[in-house]
């Protein structure tokens, strides 16, 4: 047993009402440490039996039987967090007590989720699973008892482990912020979100000076010789984000449904914005595609499901092999096309932030000054002479 408690009806003799009666508690005791509670009933001391802890006499089965329900309601709420293996906290009783049945912070998640599910994307719905995965990799049995200061320092080290890069991190914390306000909004959570402490952990968005590839590193990955088949459909995926700009949560989700040869586009409904893109197929697509839509059916996924972990954990390596010094992972891909269109080909920035199906052209407008050398070039053309 992880704790030793005990739950006894007393009488309050030490307190007397005006009636002449005396309160009735439970007294629970956690590992030698006591804590009263009222059950808001009072009785003459004569009429209490003090060794079994019940009211003797005619006329006190209701009273009886309540006290018999509350002390086995918290035996029993003590039985199941001690089975969890969870040490049982007077904060935890407290939250019991209040009728919060937040004990499982995963039923909370759940709940949270379920009621936020109408109002979010399918993207944003896969970073919040995403979460529940990484939470329930870092601590299997979480109570909201659990969610302090002390906790999310402690997950913001597990996600640094992790090596997903400070935009999954980001993300992370920003789905666990919202998910702890919500549930202290709905009363499904007893206490304050800690990332409201000043001693917090800082969550920021990353800075917005993206990575990108340039041509010649592109190549080097398409000439990397894959040793397994999830590396080979990490590096085809990858490779087809950098033609199409696709997102990573789109690729996985890419169809045979989704090609349309007839008219040489691929059209996909963006999981993010839920914006239909067209991208014109070129050489370069066709032949990054046609390796995965073999004897496939209409409503088949093109690539193998490969987790957005994995797949950037396997970018790391291709890096690594192809001697390319960057933090390699999806969303490069996507940065990559939008650079390349904008610094070598000239693409006009509505044309681009349609490919990408961005709702705002501002959100486009980052990729403008990401090649050094192409501002470098349009300085010296523009210098007075």
């Amino acid at each position: 047993m992880l704790n030793n408690f005990s739950v006894k009806p007393i009488l309050r003799t030490d307190k007397i009402l005006k009636n002449g009666n005396s309160p009735i508690y439970l007294q629970l005791i956690i590992n030698s440490v006591k804590k009263t509670i009222t059950l808001n009933e009072n009785i003459n001391p004569k009429d209490w039996d003090k060794k079994n802890g019940v009211a003797i006499g005619k006329g006190y089965s209701s009273l009886n039987a309540k006290i018999s329900k509350e002390k086995y309601d918290l035996e029993r709420f003590c039985n199941k967090a001690d089975l969890s293996g969870v040490p049982l906290s007077f904060t935890l009783i407290d939250n019991f007590l209040k009728g919060i049945d937040n004990n499982d912070f995963y039923a909370v998640f759940d709940e949270v989720l379920t009621m936020k599910k109408t109002d979010l994307s399918e993207d944003t719905i896969y970073k919040y699973e995403t979460l529940r995965k990484r939470l329930k990799g870092f601590k299997p049995k979480l109570f909201a008892s659990d969610i302090d200061l002390n906790f999310i320092k402690k997950f913001d080290n597990y996600l640094k482990k992790l090596n997903i890069g400070k935009g999954g991190e980001y993300n992370h914390h920003k789905c666990l912020k919202c998910i702890i306000n919500e549930a202290v909004e709905y009363k499904l959570f007893n206490g304050d979100n800690p990332y409201k402490s000043k001693k917090s952990v800082k969550v920021k968005s990353p800075d917005h000076r993206e990575v990108f590839l340039d041509e010649k590193e592109v190549l080097e990955i398409l000439e990397f010789r894959a040793t397994s088949s999830t590396m080979k459909a990490t590096k085809y995926m990858f490779l087809l984000s950098c033609c199409t700009g696709l997102r990573y949560g789109d690729l996985f989700s890419l169809k045979i449904s989704d090609i349309d040869w007839e008219n040489k586009i691929i059209s996909k409904t963006m999981l993010k914005t839920k914006h239909v893109v067209d991208i014109p197929i070129n050489k370069q697509i066709r032949a990054l595609l046609a390796r995965y839509i073999i004897n496939k059916k209409s409503n088949d996924k093109i690539f193998p499901e490969i987790s957005n972990q994995v797949g950037n954990r396997n970018l790391k390596k291709i890096a690594e092999g192809c001697k390319i010094n960057k933090d390699l992972n999806f969303h490069v891909g996507r940065h990559t096309f939008a650079s390349h269109l904008v610094n070598n080909k000239n693409i006009s920035l509505p044309l681009i932030s349609k490919l990408l199906g961005h709702r705002r052209i501002a959100n486009t407008m980052i990729y403008t000054n990401s090649n050094v050398k192409n501002l470098r070039s349009v300085m010296d053309v523009s210098r007075y002479g």
